[in-house]
């Protein structure tokens, strides 16, 4: 099952209730995952009058396909992959029944834990599981919810979250030849489509690719760059994304990667401030971290080997782009 983020866009546009996000109502571990949708959570702190306990909690205003089908299969196993013995942060939908629904599960938005430590408010499990392709938009009439929040920047209105177009992943070093094979990844963390003709990617070795006119990143999609030959350095490497009026919109920290295999660094979760080096996943969302082999912390500097050029090399040729939809 896609997740059709035009369609979603459409329902969300008609909500007229916009609720403030309250993550700290409970605080638990997952240590089960029924399906994609239906998770068991120890309570360790809550508010009254939920207290603690093993609570079974289902995820508010997303629809799944049944668990015995192969979609709801992957569904359910990308959930354990990212929530199984996590700390999880409970949003719960008060406005009636205590927050439970017909069977007494407490209906929520699930929130998971920055990799720096926190709550990560920006990115709910349920909109990860909707970007990833395991859920739809459902019916938020049994609760309090508005899923509009969910692709909000904290602390900025509506109008400015419109569009936002980053730089998501960075392969200088993917497996066998690099040339030609190298690719950035660029990621609409906003509502709506971005139009990105015309706007460059800049190196620190020099490259400059520029992006063709009437290029268009559909919301909440990724989109994939790529040029002949070698430009972009295995070490001490900074991307930097310009509008087409020579704008900055985003750049990278200094990245390395020596590894001539399927790993890359990558924003995480996608959208997200933090950088891990962990398996390319080029027109996907990043993989769960217990993937990944490290944090932009962990980045070493004792190894200093510069790619080099060749004459038939040419960083400002053909590019290659295609979308997530």
């Amino acid at each position: 099952m896609r997740f059709e983020l035009n369609f979603v866009i459409l329902l969300m546009a008609v909500a007229t209730a916009i609720a403030t996000a309250a993550p700290d109502e409970a605080r638990g571990t997952v240590t089960a995952v029924e399906s994609g949708e239906l998770l068991d959570v120890r309570i360790e702190e809550a508010d009254s009058p939920i207290g603690s306990g093993l609570e079974r909690v289902r995820l508010a205003g997303v629809i799944l396909p049944p668990v015995e089908s192969v979609e709801g299969k992957a569904a359910k196993d990308f959930a354990e992959n990212l929530l199984m013995n996590k700390t999880v942060w409970l949003d719960i939908g008060n406005d009636s029944g205590n927050g439970r629904d017909s069977l007494g599960r407490l209906v929520c938005v699930v929130y998971l834990e920055n990799p720096a430590g926190g709550i990560n408010l920006t990115h709910p499990f349920n909109r990860i599981l909707m970007e990833a392709g395991h859920a739809d938009v459902g019916d938020f009439e049994e609760n309090k919810f508005d899923s509009l929040n969910w692709w909000r920047v904290e602390g900025h209105p509506f109008e400015e979250k419109s569009s936002l177009v980053l730089i998501n992943e960075v392969e200088s070093n993917p497996p066998d030849y690099d040339e030609d094979n190298e690719w950035v990844e660029l990621y609409n963390d906003g509502l709506y489509d971005a139009k990105v003709g015309n706007w460059t990617l800049t190196t620190a070795g020099g490259s400059v690719v520029t992006i063709p006119q009437e290029t268009i990143i559909l919301a909440g999609s990724f989109f994939v760059v790529k040029a002949e030959g070698y430009w972009l350095r295995n070490s001490d490497e900074t991307v930097i994304l310009r509008d087409e009026d020579g704008r900055e919109v985003d750049r990278t920290p200094a990245l390395d990667d020596g590894d001539n295999d399927d790993y890359c660094w990558s924003r995480y979760p996608d959208g997200e401030d933090e950088w891990i080096y962990t398996l390319a996943s080029p027109e996907l969302p990043v993989s769960p971290i217990e993937q990944s082999l490290g944090t932009i912390s962990d980045i070493k500097k004792q190894n200093k080997n510069w790619l080099r050029w060749s004459d038939d090399c040419d960083p400002y040729g053909r590019w290659e782009g295609s979308g997530f939809l």
